[in-house]
């Protein structure tokens, strides 16, 4: 029988939530399934019926990472011995996480051909921001070891970071990459099972320092990522910092800058300790994606759009990504669109084209990616481009329909409200019910002072896209027509200050025509002004996503609650 057979690993330390999901993307392929659960987490509960493949057992081993890992290799070694079995693998994953469908067979193939006895795999991580079937800013990867041959020796140290690297390079085994990528829980479904993990992390740490052990390298950044997660980003900085000053680890202090980095949202620093810091950060890391894109997002708020445009240059032309680091997946995506932005709203629509044309190659997922050109082919009245270009994004009828959504949209675009109202509003009727064409028909409708009709159109709007703030804000001011044009500046101005940029910035060409004047004209500027401050559908969401974590939803809906109560009082 060949040593390739594979046994999957589980460990279970909070409840069985999400164990059944984990068991099914694992059950096709593995040969043995060990599920290791820790007595306060089972409670002597067996949630599945028995099964020949799954096997599970009980551990005190509730405080102790390396412990609990140790003890899945032990069970998989017995097994071999009492049931004269022949797993040579053993596949290491926790509650909730799932193998990736689209990459399990690729992985058949390369554990039936190309596993090689000497070596010890790294696999991708992949971890949404939410379950709700949309790519976010905040969806993250990293790499880490989880396909380990079963060698004697061979075990995890660790109580509270875990690794089974030093053993490995003890015993001469290589570190190679295994095809295959395990989906984890999004951040927000995991936020309570994080919390606890946390407080029970940063309990191990007191007792330890009350043993007189010191807190030093991975046990600091264990305590400042603990912290951040609970909430005590002052202190979780003072550790992120103090782990800069003395480890001589490169994989640690670069993950010591970016916690150091998701503590500026929530615990704000001076701009130029900010400043500080991050220079410092790029003085040992000069090309890393990341904290190039960071500094370049710090910059554009600081109101130093050309200091920004160059760092946001450096970060797509050389930038790297540490992979065994947690990152943002689409940080060049970021990167890219920022630096498009920044050009688009400086009047600059051209290079803001030739921005995001010469990056298509660069970009895995496209979809929000084509909105952004197609919307900048728009503000530059490239209606033929933005023909051409609606191909590659729509077919069949909807292309037709789609088309004539742009006529419309570079007929508005160009201030010629009237006649754009017509195409757009035939595409709407004949059922056309893409963002595109409900952006561009509500902002045509509201122009012409049509508040009745352009409520109607931007409720469907913001029913497709309810976390876009220009869908909410001309929502509320379409609401109150006698105060249109003091909300939607009001907002305008919000919007300004949070992308860091002056007002004169966003005057782009096509929005500061002279036009006869009429009873519209304040309505349409404070439309203009509005799209051109906006820059792009979701820009603001982009462009300040670098400065988000996985909380800022919640204190996003409280801000909104507040800028209601705000214009409610108009």
């Amino acid at each position: 029988m060949s040593q390739n057979q594979i046994a999957v690993g589980i460990i279970v330390e909070d409840g069985f939530e999400g164990l059944q999901d984990t068991l099914q993307s694992v059950v096709p392929f593995a040969d043995f399934v060990f599920v290791l659960s820790t007595e306060s987490a089972a409670n002597g509960i067996e949630p599945f019926e028995p099964n020949t493949k799954i096997i599970y057992r009980k551990s005190q081993n509730c405080n102790d990472e390396a412990a609990l890992r140790n003890e899945l290799i032990e069970i998989a070694e017995s097994q071999n011995a009492e049931s004269q079995n022949n797993v040579g693998w053993l596949l290491l994953m926790n509650v909730g996480d799932r193998f990736d469908e689209t990459t399990l067979e690729e992985f058949r193939l390369f554990t039936t051909n190309e596993l090689e006895r000497n070596s010890l795999y790294i696999m991708v991580l992949h971890r949404l921001y939410r379950l709700d079937g949309i790519r976010h800013d905040l969806d993250e990867e990293t790499i880490e070891p989880r396909l380990i041959p079963l060698r004697k020796g061979l075990r995890f140290q660790g109580q509270v970071r875990a690794s089974i690297l030093p053993s490995a390079a003890n015993l001469m085994i290589r570190l190679n990459a295994a095809p295959g990528r395990f989906l984890l829980p999004s951040r927000q479904q995991n936020s309570v099972r994080q919390k606890k993990w946390a407080a029970r992390n940063l309990q191990l740490l007191e007792q330890s320092e009350k043993q007189g052990k010191s807190i030093a390298n991975e046990a600091l950044l264990v305590r400042a990522e603990a912290q951040s997660i609970l909430g005590d980003y002052i202190h979780a900085r003072q550790n992120f910092l103090q782990l800069i000053e003395q480890t001589n680890r490169t994989d640690l202090r670069l993950t010591a800058y970016y916690g150091v980095w998701e503590t500026f949202v929530f615990a704000p620093i001076s701009e130029q300790e900010m400043t500080k810091i991050l220079l410092a950060g790029l003085d040992s890391f000069p090309l890393d994606m990341q904290l190039l894109t960071f500094m370049g997002a710090h910059l554009q708020q600081q109101g130093k759009p050309d200091l920004a445009v160059r760092t946001f240059e450096t970060a797509i032309r050389y930038g790297q990504t540490a992979l065994d680091i947690w990152h943002r997946l689409r940080i060049r995506e970021m990167a890219v669109t920022s630096l498009a932005l920044l050009h688009r709203l400086r009047g600059e629509g051209h290079k803001a084209i030739q921005v995001l044309e010469s990056n298509l190659e660069l970009i895995v997922d496209r979809t929000e990616f084509n909105r952004h050109l197609l919307d900048l082919y728009i503000a530059e009245l490239q209606e033929s481009k933005g023909h051409e270009f609606a191909a590659t994004i729509w077919g069949g009828t909807d292309l037709d329909l789609i088309r004539e959504v742009i006529s419309g949209a570079c007929r508005a675009s160009a201030g010629n409200w009237e006649k754009a109202a017509l195409p757009l509003e035939l595409a709407y009727w004949d059922g056309c019910r893409d963002v595109l064409c409900l952006r561009w028909y509500s902002l045509a409708l509201l122009s012409l002072t049509r508040f009745n009709e352009a409520i109607i159109i931007l409720e469907e709007w913001q029913h497709l896209e309810p976390e876009n703030k220009e869908a909410q804000a001309f929502l509320v001011a379409a609401r109150q027509p006698e105060h249109f044009s003091k909300i939607v500046r009001q907002f305008r101005d919000r919007q300004i200050k949070i992308l860091g940029i002056s007002k004169p910035e966003i005057l782009s060409k096509h929005f500061t025509q002279n036009s006869a004047r009429n009873t519209n004209s304040i309505i349409e500027n404070a439309i203009r002004e509005m799209i051109t401050s906006s820059g792009s559908p979701n820009s603001k969401g982009i462009s300040t996503a670098v400065f988000r974590k996985d909380e800022i939803t919640e204190k996003d809906s409280e801000l909104q609650n507040l800028e209601s109560k705000k214009v409610n009082s108009f």
